[in-house]
């Protein structure tokens, strides 16, 4: 959750330093400012570099987009190119980069992948090629051509262009709602980036402020990335065995470890595919994560799920997870048809019902590492099995009094 705050923060953060930090640079002194204008080349390199390290090819290639983007507002900045034709350019930069930034985005990962990739070199660099030769070679019959377009008249700012620029970040944003990738969030920073660059061309330090900024967030959202990748179980977002590892560490003495048990998996798998078994799993951590008495759920593997508490109270840490148990159970898990059965009408939707078998232990002076742990967590829950499943055990294989087990039999 806070890794999703954080990422949510970075968009406002862009625009909250592209807009005051300018107005402070704009009275310092000569050399700040040539170090500011260099900013944006070596933090835009810098989140090349580590985009390419994760192996996060789209990103990559909408920073190297960003990149060339920034180096044409600077050279025409530092009027090392003619000024004649600024509009021009702005145009170009407004109708050529974002359709570029939304292709890298949603281009399917396997053509930006190493063996395929010179095919998106190669769509940048016929862009560029065509910018540059509008732009250089026949800079008249171009501005004539943009002429045409509505919103584009000579002397207006590019009014269509930016009104692009806009209208593309809903394609980020929108897939943002869908998928929340990394790649989505940096080409919505990127076309913020090149609407500030464009409506601030003559800002002082408004582009430089801008890029810079991308490429120190784009950096700080790979790291964030690479983090929940170590950390976090990508199917069903919960902490992963490493993070149960390395939090061990800050636990007092006596704490309490569940492990969790999906009854009866491999029958879903096999009666309506894995797909439906991911659905599952999902459920089952959403639930779990309810748990209460301050536990903190991890995926250990395959269906099996680790509830930790901090305290050392046994009967809290009992009624938190008899409380899960029973949310799980009376849940409605809705299913389409078994893989096995034909097409039915009347039955193209079933409930079914899931149920976890549950063990819980103590961490004791004779457990010196979490294996010895996880191994007694193991035999309760294996013993919750052999007593017909969808209970809870506590080390000493005994069920508590008002745990359920199997269909809805109460112990006295």
């Amino acid at each position: 959750m806070l890794i999703r705050t954080v990422q949510g923060t970075l968009p406002v953060l862009l625009c909250s330093l592209a807009l005051l930090l300018p107005p402070l640079l704009a009275g310092s002194h000569p050399a700040i400012l040539k170090l500011v204008a260099v900013l944006p080349w070596l933090l835009l390199s810098a989140a090349w570099l580590v985009s390419r390290l994760y192996a996060q090819p789209k990103v990559s290639f909408i920073l190297l987009v960003s990149l060339v983007a920034y180096s044409i507002l600077e050279l025409y900045l530092q009027k090392l190119l003619p000024v004649a034709h600024n509009e021009l350019m702005l145009w170009l930069l407004c109708l050529m980069v974002p359709p570029l930034i939304i292709t890298f985005e949603l281009i399917p990962d396997l053509m930006a992948g190493e063996s395929n990739n010179w095919k998106c070199y190669l769509l940048l660099v016929a862009v560029l090629t065509l910018g540059a030769v509008m732009l250089v070679e026949i800079p008249a019959a171009s501005e004539k051509l943009l002429s045409s377009l509505p919103g584009l008249e000579r002397g207006a700012p590019p009014l269509a262009g930016l009104v692009l620029v806009v209208t593309s970040m809903t394609v980020p944003l929108a897939m943002l709602f869908q998928r929340r990738e990394s790649v989505d969030m940096v080409a919505l920073m990127a076309l913020l980036v090149l609407g500030f660059g464009v409506c601030g061309f003559e800002v002082v330090s408004m582009p430089e402020v801008a890029f810079s900024a991308l490429g120190v967030f784009t950096t700080l959202l790979l790291l964030l990335h690479s983090y929940r990748l170590a950390f976090f179980d990508t199917l069903t977002g919960l902490r992963n065995r490493r993070s149960l590892e390395s939090m061990l560490n800050d636990l007092p003495h006596g704490f309490h470890l569940a492990m969790a048990d999906v009854d009866h998996f491999k029958q879903f798998n096999d009666n309506y595919g894995h797909e439906v078994g991911d659905e599952v799993l999902r459920l089952v951590a959403q639930l779990l994560n309810e748990v209460e008495g301050g536990g903190k759920v991890f995926r250990l593997g395959g269906e099996e799920f680790v509830i930790l508490f901090r305290t050392r109270v046994r009967g809290c840490c009992a009624k938190a997870l008899e409380d899960v148990r029973r949310k799980v159970a009376s849940y409605p898990f809705r299913i389409r048809r078994p893989l096995n059965q034909p097409a039915d009408l009347d039955k193209q939707e079933r409930v079914e019902q899931i149920t976890i078998s549950l063990g819980l232990v103590q961490q004791s002076i004779d457990d010196r590492h979490l294996d010895d742990v996880l191994r007694r967590a193991d035999a309760a829950l294996y013993r919750a099995k052999k007593r017909g499943r969808n209970c809870l055990v506590v080390d000493n294989g005994r069920p508590f009094p008002w745990t359920i087990i199997g269909r809805g039999h109460t112990l006295p």
